[in-house]
């Protein structure tokens, strides 16, 4: 049982004792015992209490006068008559006054103890009538945060409900430029745009800092703000109080609520606190849903976009790994391939374009789907000739086995749809696929900038790759040395004459690969 504060006013002794003994039984220890009706109103004008046990006649006023008095500045507070001689206009005028019980001479313990319990629940239900009015208000503050579209509107938002249920001429909220970036003001009210421009703070300096670093409000009223470890930051003689307010996230602290009071008779305190918590924390649950929205639009635009170069299961887990392809950009090992359509000019001079697309359609959709199920990644197509990497931005063992594996099922593929396409034009049989694989160090990133992300390698095995495909007889898959090595004892190849490839200066040992020999 919750213990509460009563006030006694009598002359009777008997039943100040009477009454402080039952209060005592019940729990309720607390109790001041006045004598007078002046009395009774000073102690309350610095003392809050939550039931008044008055007797029914005071030597300078009525106990019914008396507690209507009392009410003006407690009207929450709950009180029963000590009465000697009840009548009916008495108990009338006891129940319009906001009595909740009356007692007779003599006291009865068991009708005074039903009394209090009953006047102490009537004290809950209007305790608890007076917190929903205050705060489903600010509930519904929730709604309007939801509805903002930007994380700006809602700091926007949270100033202006703070300015507004908390009655201060000031209000700002700062949140870090970055991750772990320094604290500017993203939304005021109330400060010059001096003042506005020129705050900006590391996570631990001055108070805001400190509140943002450490997760904990700062009170600061000018009878006590002397003491505090904060005095030599209070720069503002004028401001009488001020809060400093962490808006706390479900992993972090996200910004600072500041407010500041310039009225000297206001003081905040605990129940201040409280109220900026329900506020503040409405606001940041609109935050974290609108970064939450934001995050999960930018993983289905990324996403997007990976499935043009990998698989869609690749593109899944790239997303969930949370690598940033915008800032890749180091130098990796990776095998690479390139394939080139032989005599495909020969096509596009004799091919209707309809033609043409509906064969590239057909070369394309079987490449990428063999790219794909090796998770290779496309990194583009040029006309007649595709370009694919091997080991990134997915690492996987081997990437040299999974490339030549890769070109054996797309140079199988290619002779079945140029049979099918032989049938319709003898073009077709002049038409071959050549593919060269290399691998070492190449640069690997975006290239271009981040509206346009060209993810693809550079370096002179890239190089090498090209001019095999382009070099090589229709039908045959040339490997370089390094290529040979990594897939030794897994796949036929006979050796090539070396040769120095076009735009090169060294001469290059070559293999080929032979599709359906024995290691």
């Amino acid at each position: 049982m919750l213990a509460r504060k009563a006030l006694i006013v009598s002359t009777d002794s008997t039943a100040v004792n009477f009454c402080s003994a039952t209060l005592a039984d019940m729990g309720h220890t607390e109790v001041r015992r006045i004598s007078t009706g002046m009395q009774a109103l000073a102690v309350a004008a610095v003392e809050s209490f939550d039931l008044a046990l008055i007797s029914d006649v005071l030597s300078d006023m009525t106990g019914i006068e008396a507690f209507e008095r009392l009410k003006v500045n407690e009207p929450n507070m709950v009180g029963i008559l000590l009465s000697s001689h009840l009548d009916v206009a008495m108990a009338v005028k006891a129940a319009n006054c906001g009595f909740s019980g009356i007692v007779e001479q003599p006291f009865d313990s068991r009708v005074l103890r039903k009394l209090i319990d009953q006047a102490f629940q009537q004290l809950t239900v209007r305790e608890e009538n007076t917190r929903l009015h205050t705060l489903v208000p600010l509930y519904r503050l929730g709604e309007r945060f939801l509805q903002s579209s930007s994380i700006h509107q809602v700091l926007d938002e949270l100033v202006d409900a703070v300015c507004r249920e908390i009655h201060v001429p000031s209000a700002s909220v700062m949140i870090p430029e970055d991750e772990g970036g320094r604290l500017t003001i993203a939304a005021s009210r109330g400060l010059d745009r001096e003042v506005v421009e020129g705050i900006d703070l590391r996570p631990g300096e001055k108070i805001a800092g400190w509140v943002f670093e450490n997760g904990e409000p700062v009170i600061l009223n000018r009878e006590t703000q002397h003491t505090t470890p904060f005095s030599s930051h209070l720069t503002r003689k004028e401001i009488a109080a001020a809060i400093s307010f962490p808006l706390k996230g479900r992993e972090k602290t996200i910004g600072v609520l500041n407010i500041s009071q310039t009225r000297p008779d206001v003081e905040y305190s605990q129940s201040d606190l409280e109220l900026l918590a329900i506020i503040c924390r409405q606001a940041v649950v609109a935050i974290e849903n609108l970064t939450f929205i934001k995050e999960r639009e930018e993983h289905a635009r990324i996403k997007a976009l990976l499935e043009q170069y990998v698989s869609p299961e690749v593109a899944g887990l790239l997303v969930r790994s949370n690598q940033d392809l915008l800032d890749v950009g180091d130098i990796r090992d990776l095998t690479v391939l390139f394939a080139d359509i032989r005599h495909f000019t020969l096509l596009v001079q004799h091919l209707s374009l309809e033609e043409l697309r509906a064969f590239l359609n057909c070369f394309f959709d079987f490449f990428t789907r063999e790219v794909f199920a090796n998770k290779g990644t496309l990194d583009k197509f040029m006309g007649d000739a595709a370009l694919v990497i091997f080991g990134a931005p997915l690492v996987i063992e081997r990437p040299s086995v999974a490339a030549v594996k890769t070109a054996i099922k797309i140079l199988a593929s290619f002779e079945r749809l140029k049979q099918e396409w032989t049938v319709k034009s003898d073009l077709f049989k002049q038409v071959g696929l050549g593919i060269g694989i290399s691998r070492g160090r190449m640069f690997l990133g975006n290239v271009g900038s981040a509206k346009r992300l060209d993810y693809t390698v550079i370096g002179t095995e890239v190089n090498i790759a090209q001019r095999l495909a382009s070099d090589t007889e229709s039908g045959k898959i040339l490997i370089t040395g390094q290529v040979r090595d990594d897939i030794d004892g897994l796949f036929a190849f006979r050796h090539e004459q070396s040769r120095v490839l076009r735009g090169m200066e060294k001469e290059i040992s070559l293999f080929s690969v032979i599709p359906n020999g024995v290691p």
